[in-house]
């Protein structure tokens, strides 16, 4: 029995001792260039369809100001998503965030109705990292 324990540890020891060896692998140069077009091509494109939550439209009188002091009071209070000021005529609109998906947005969205409880998810063009 003690020479099947010896056996069995020798075996994992060797085994850890051959697999510490580098991996090495080619790569086709063309697929190299498809990879550098996709990234390049990706970053151009700017803006992409996606997801942002709208906390506020104003229209008339001061609507600015109003969308502006919305979109300040916005900003101290989460200071790491960003915000925005769209002008769709006749609002004003201050819209926040940056989603690809509404399920990332829907996140967001339950922290963000705590301070603004008819705050809600709308389609919009977003930036593209």
């Amino acid at each position: 029995m003690r020479k099947i324990v010896t056996i069995f540890l020798l075996s994992i020891v060797c085994s850890f001792a051959f697999a510490q060896g580098s991996v090495r692998y080619d790569v086709e140069p063309a697929i190299v260039r498809i990879q550098e077009d996709y990234v390049n091509n990706w970053r151009k494109v700017g803006e992409i369809n996606g997801y942002r939550i709208q906390i506020a439209a104003y229209s008339g009188v001061n609507s600015r100001s109003q969308a502006e002091s919305a979109r300040n009071t916005f900003n101290n209070l989460f200071p790491y998503t960003q915000s925005y000021l769209i002008y769709n005529e006749p609002y004003f609109k201050v819209r926040v965030g940056n989603y690809y998906t509404r399920l990332q947005a829907f996140k967001d969205l339950e922290t963000i109705r705590e301070t603004y409880p008819s705050a809600y998810i709308v389609p919009d063009k977003i930036k593209y990292r």
